[in-house]
């Protein structure tokens, strides 16, 4: 069973790694923002300009500065978690509701404007069984489907990646080390803001780029998990589990036929199909075809554990992936 980790969820894991609490604070640096001209999540067509428009957790927006964020969410009810002992960086955690669980929410800040570019939710409750976690999971997800608009199923199933013009929602759950439990949050950045704080960044490998931003909008997606999708599929190479696997990550199956198991999905302007030759129950070739970026799919490879020498003919273990580009420009996947 491959062990997998793709550069989402490594990115939120990262940006909320704690300070050394007697680290000195930055000077902050005025960047020409007027906080009070910030909106929350306005519907973009409406807007000749979206600069101003920003993503937001619980009706605040992303990319205000720390003090005013803190001030509304206490306003809703969040009380400032207290440290223990002498500090001279403030911790920005914060316990609260949040979907109807008891949360501890933790603010991104930028060290050089005192900007919020990202928030993280964990819930405080640890779910003994996987059943329960994924029950939770499908009962928040509805409403940040409500909230934010439809994502895509993420890390295997395991996760679920809202990605909007204004920002990214990450909802995911984690397996304890060593302990059947499970841990459940959700994170969630604002594009611009983002964008600024990715400059101050030291180790940017590990980081992931910022979208472009035109007009105040970033980039539409244009990547899923297709590798987390065609390994899974490889994983479950008959007709049944195929056929379960593609339905878990929002697939329409289409027709059978004796030699092809097809199906489609489709997010706004992202569109994908799957293609599985089949020899009566068994499937023996996964074909995924997407207007997604080569780019990040040779990433995710690598993060699978694919090696490649030419960034086209990858290898697994037994497994063989070929990158290709079709005529439409649109990026193929072929897993064996």
């Amino acid at each position: 069973m491959l062990v997998c980790q793709p550069a989402d969820a490594q990115f939120f894991k990262k940006i909320f790694k704690k300070k050394a609490k007697t680290e000195k604070k930055a000077k902050k640096s005025a960047d020409g923002i007027d906080d009070a001209a910030q909106i929350a999540m306005a519907d973009i067509a409406t807007l000749a300009d979206n600069t101003n428009n920003r993503n937001a957790f619980m009706g605040i927006p992303l990319g205000i500065k720390a003090s005013l964020f803190e001030k509304q969410l206490i306003e809703k009810g969040f009380t400032e978690r207290v440290l223990e002992g002498k500090h001279t960086a403030k911790s920005y955690t914060y316990d609260g509701q949040v979907y109807g669980a008891k949360c501890t929410v933790t603010l991104a800040v930028s060290d050089e404007t005192d900007r919020v570019y990202a928030v993280d939710v964990t819930e405080d409750t640890i779910y003994p069984s996987l059943k329960e976690v994924k029950a939770r999971f499908a009962k928040v997800k509805a409403e940040l489907v409500k909230v934010y608009g439809r994502g895509f199923v993420d890390n295997q199933g395991e996760a679920y990646t809202i990605q909007t013009q204004l920002g990214t929602v990450n909802l995911h759950y984690e397996r304890g080390s060593l302990t059947s439990s499970y841990t459940f949050g959700f994170a969630l950045d604002d594009a611009k803001a983002y964008q600024m704080a990715y400059n101050e960044m030291d180790d940017k490998e590990y980081e992931t780029a910022p979208r472009t931003i035109t007009s105040g909008l970033a980039s539409a997606c244009n990547h899923t998990d297709l590798v987390g999708l065609g390994v899974l599929l490889y994983q479950n190479r008959t007709l049944k589990g195929a056929q379960s696997v593609l339905a878990s990550y929002d697939y329409t199956a289409g027709k059978a036929t004796a030699k092809v198991l097809p199906a489609t999905f489709k997010m706004d302007g992202y569109q994908a199909t799957a293609s599985l030759a089949r020899r009566k129950q068994a499937i023996t070739a996964i074909t995924l075809t997407a207007t997604d970026d080569a780019e990040a799919l040779c990433k995710d490879l690598k993060t699978y554990g694919f090696t490649s020498t030419d960034q086209k003919n990858w290898r697994q273990g037994k497994m063989t992936a070929i990158v290709t580009t079709n005529t439409q420009g649109q990026v193929v996947l072929t897993i064996k």
